[in-house]
């Protein structure tokens, strides 16, 4: 794995006896992978997936509470075709990334945005790619956080499995090099793009990783 310079201090919850990286990635994460998937999570916007079937005018809306978002077409009017409706967070999608992908992301990926979405899983990665590969731009751009003593749960870990496990199949060991570096320039942008999809194909399909039940937050006031 790469090595990092950076010192970043993370504590991480065990909650059961099993160790997850054992599942399929192989090492432990490292404390540096950990924050820069993390990071790249939270600059990843959903736009995209929100413009699946032509529907590009779409603009996404999230409430400043994280949970609630609305999708409006070119037009101004609420989309609510079955395939790119807006939906309920249960995960913040910027401030708790980790979770909001086991939550809320893997979930959309394995069963659509509703009962009647008729988009494949692949299109859906195809779309979630396309958002990752415009996430890992602006996260090289911005700052990364630092962690300090934030407590990483194991599902959270599991997501960073889950992404290091797809940089690794889609051989784009790139991405860390750019995550780690703001001065980095791609050398193979394309197969970068090209890599992620393929490496989600792989990770996604083998079914190691299945979506955490979410812990319902209270309903805040409108």
């Amino acid at each position: 794995m790469l090595q990092m310079i950076m010192k970043t201090r993370v504590t991480v919850i065990a909650v059961c006896c099993l160790c997850f990286w054992s599942w399929g990635y192989g090492d432990e994460p490292t404390p540096d992978e950990i924050a820069m998937i993390r990071h790249w999570l939270s600059c990843t916007s959903e736009t995209r997936i929100h413009q699946m079937r032509g529907a590009t005018g779409n603009k996404v809306y999230l409430h400043q509470d994280g949970h609630r978002e609305a999708v409006f077409d070119a037009q101004g009017k609420r989309v609510q075709d079955g395939i790119n409706d807006g939906s309920y967070n249960y995960a913040h999608p910027v401030e708790e990334p980790l979770k909001h992908f086991n939550r809320d992301i893997l979930p959309w990926i394995l069963w659509g945005a509703s009962p009647s979405d008729p988009t494949t899983v692949e299109e859906r990665l195809e779309a979630y790619s396309r958002s990752l590969g415009g996430g890992l731009g602006v996260a090289q751009k911005q700052a990364m956080p630092d962690l300090g003593n934030k407590v990483i749960a194991e599902s959270e870990m599991e997501v960073v499995a889950f992404f290091l496990q797809v940089i690794e199949e889609g051989e784009v060991q790139e991405v860390l090099q750019i995550l780690a570096d703001p001065a980095y320039e791609a050398k193979e942008p394309f197969k970068i793009g090209k890599g992620l999809t393929k490496g989600l194909n792989s990770v996604v399909k083998s079914g190691e990783y299945q979506p955490v039940k979410p812990d319902v937050p209270a309903q805040s006031e409108k």
